[in-house]
């Protein structure tokens, strides 16, 4: 008996590695081998049912089928058109999660946004990457660092459990979404000095400048 569980085992496991070959490297491969996967499926189906009513039985109701078929074809290229679109949407968002803030709280004269970069930071609020980069001036008389701390806080503020804490892959993440956001004073930001600034950012935050930048940041959010 061992042995004969032994070998069932051994060609249950080949024949389930080949069907998992077909339906993952064949079938799932694109929406079109999907489809007719499984509007075969369904014909194998129809045809089955003959064997228990007849084959008389499908030539009588053929219109039903045909109707039947003709609907099941219709949800599943919806249903992989759908899916095709959220493919699409989803290289569209960034990947932090954003604090729900109504557009009309925010103080956007405080950050100093023409109508067009306006319209791209509600983009980032609401969860989708900027079509153009945004010029960020605010912080100037302090120099480029305070431009950059005050980004820094300004995400922290609006990034869902806040940016201080993000390491590796998702604080690479981070500067790549200012990177390709915003401009400072219409130059591009440096990846170097923004691992620089925001190292820096990070051990002042009890300094006097560093809470007077979250108060003003806070208000700009419409939070106080």
């Amino acid at each position: 008996m061992e042995k004969f569980i032994l070998n069932a085992g051994k060609v249950l496991a080949r024949w389930r590695s080949g069907i998992n070959y077909f339906l993952e490297e064949k079938v799932q491969r694109s929406s079109t081998n999907l489809i007719l996967f499984l509007l075969s499926t369904f014909v194998v189906f129809i045809l089955s049912f003959s064997l228990f009513f007849g084959v008389r039985s499908i030539i009588d109701n053929y219109v039903i089928f045909l109707i039947l078929f003709s609907i099941m074809l219709l949800i599943l290229i919806w249903v992989a058109i759908f899916y095709e679109s959220e493919k699409h949407l989803e290289t569209g968002r960034h990947p932090f999660q954003i604090v729900s803030i109504k557009k009309f709280q925010v103080r956007f004269e405080l950050l100093h946004l023409d109508k067009e970069s306006k319209e791209q930071f509600l983009r980032l609020m609401k969860g989708l990457r900027v079509r153009k980069k945004i010029n960020f001036t605010i912080g100037n008389k302090s120099g480029d660092s305070a431009n950059h701390r005050i980004l820094f806080v300004l995400f922290d503020e609006l990034v869902v459990g806040g940016i201080q804490d993000l390491t590796g892959e998702r604080k690479r993440s981070f500067f790549n979404l200012l990177m390709d956001s915003f401009l400072m004073n219409n130059e591009p930001l440096k990846e170097n000095t923004l691992k620089t600034s925001f190292s820096t950012w990070k051990n002042d935050q009890e300094k006097i400048n560093s809470r007077n930048q979250r108060k003003f940041i806070r208000q700009l959010l419409g939070k106080e």
